[in-house]
């Protein structure tokens, strides 16, 4: 046994030996004088495009956005961004840095239209507080080809392909073509109503675009009268929408939208439904399907749980959130709606209560009570004003007033619901008027 062991020991060393000098042939050059070099290549790609970089990102959770890079060899970078109708118009100067971390990296190192994605603050993008949307601004550079360069995102592993643009390319940023295309995101800051409306093959299509996520919900009743819905994913590019699965009723099918328009005059869109028919977006007063239980459905789940639905802006009226001002009283934090909140001298109420910081705890100060509501037969709640819980500081008045005359419109609302403990409550005397409930 020892002898075999010695043998043993003799072939490692070797084999070990012989290792060694492949190593010295295979990988000519120290560590850093590769990484150095690898850097070296990545600049020079960068700095040389001359119409800069057509460049999609994928962050983490899978929506997609475009930008166009231009880097020079100072270590700025020229940007466009299709976020929003802003970022896709501005370009915005900032810093880049390449750096051999790990592995050879790419650095957006000031703010920029990258970092608005990657903020955590979910105000800023719409994303979730702490996550934002899943992205990055710091990439780790994975491959270098004569015109393309791939990238992964260092902390959230979204993914970003670098493609060397022609001067087309960067005049379609120039010359507002992005933009245009971003309308479709706008709708909701041009058309009041929270129902909008697609005109489409002599038939009306609901429309929800959720621009966070880069979905686009629609609603409609099919030829024979049955509620149907399709909610998908779009990708932007320079000429319009491209819905990732088209919808398709019956023998009319939707894939695209293009060459958007705003008309003030009539507040509605118009554009081409793939590619060269006319349609319209318009506002709309009532959805094209009530849920005709939701109502109902949204007051019991809270109240049989002696539980409430808060919101943190109150209505959203006429395209402005917090309408009322609800943030304007010291120490506001949110709102609530309490289903079966108490008992007055035999009274049932349910109670709309102003919830604020008192010394550190989240405490009901003041509140709107309301007799059980009617749930009407075609799917709209009425609350009744039965009084006022507590006393009203001056500071809150006008909001409180405000607020309370709102709840009591004797037209009532629709309740759409939106997730598994989200819902919308739309004033079904225009639908310009709504609350988020989030339980």
């Amino acid at each position: 046994m020892k002898r075999i062991i010695s043998y043993l020991l003799l072939a490692l060393l070797a084999f070990s030996s012989c290792r060694k000098d492949n190593n010295d042939s295979v990988f000519p050059g120290t560590t850093d004088e590769r990484i150095n070099k690898a850097l070296s290549d990545y600049q020079s790609a960068l700095e040389s495009a001359q119409f800069g970089w057509n460049a999609r990102l994928v962050t983490a959770t899978g929506s997609i956005y475009n930008f166009h890079f231009s880097f020079n060899n100072t270590n700025r970078v020229l940007m466009f961004g299709d976020i929003d109708t802003l970022t896709a118009s501005e370009r915005k100067e900032s810093s880049y840095r390449l750096k051999a971390l790990q592995q050879p990296s790419l650095i957006f190192d000031t703010y920029s239209y990258l970092h608005i994605l990657a903020d955590p603050d979910g105000s800023v993008n719409g994303g979730e507080p702490g996550e934002g949307l899943s992205s990055d601004f710091e990439f780790s550079l994975d491959s270098l080809a004569a015109d393309s360069i791939k990238l992964t995102g260092r902390f959230k592993g979204s993914k970003m392909v670098l493609k060397r643009a022609t001067q087309q390319d960067l005049q379609t940023w120039q010359n507002g073509q992005w933009k245009n295309v971003l309308l479709f995101e706008d709708l909701s800051a041009r058309i009041l109503n929270y129902f909008k409306r697609l005109h489409y093959g002599g038939t009306q299509y609901e429309i929800q675009v959720n621009n966070t996520e880069r979905t686009v919900t629609f609603t409609w009743r099919d030829g024979a009268g049955a509620a149907r819905q399709h909610t998908t994913g779009y990708i932007v590019n320079s000429t319009g929408i491209q819905l990732t699965t088209p919808l398709v009723n019956g023998a009319s099918t939707i894939s695209s939208f293009s060459n958007f328009s705003w008309n003030p005059g009539t507040a509605a869109f118009t554009m081409n439904t793939n590619g060269t028919t006319p349609s319209t977006i318009t506002g709309a007063i009532a959805p094209v399907v009530v849920d005709l239980q939701a109502p109902a459905r949204w007051w019991n789940f809270a109240a049989q749980q002696d539980n409430y639905w808060a919101t943190l802006n109150g209505f959203h009226v006429n395209g402005v959130d917090d309408a009322f001002g609800l943030h304007s009283i010291p120490d506001f934090m949110f709102l609530v709606f309490w289903p079966r909140f108490g008992d007055d001298a035999g009274v049932t109420y349910d109670l709309a209560g102003w919830v604020h910081n008192d010394a550190g705890t989240p405490s009901i100060i003041f509140g709107a009570a309301f007799r059980p509501p009617v749930f009407t037969a075609n799917g709209r709640v009425i609350f009744t004003y039965y009084g006022t819980l507590g006393d009203v500081p001056p500071a809150a008045e006008d909001p409180y007033i405000n607020t309370a005359s709102q709840f009591i419109d004797p037209m009532g609302y629709y309740l759409v619901q939106t997730g598994p403990g989200t819902y919308d409550m739309v004033s079904a005397r225009d639908a310009t008027a709504w609350i988020t409930w989030e339980f």
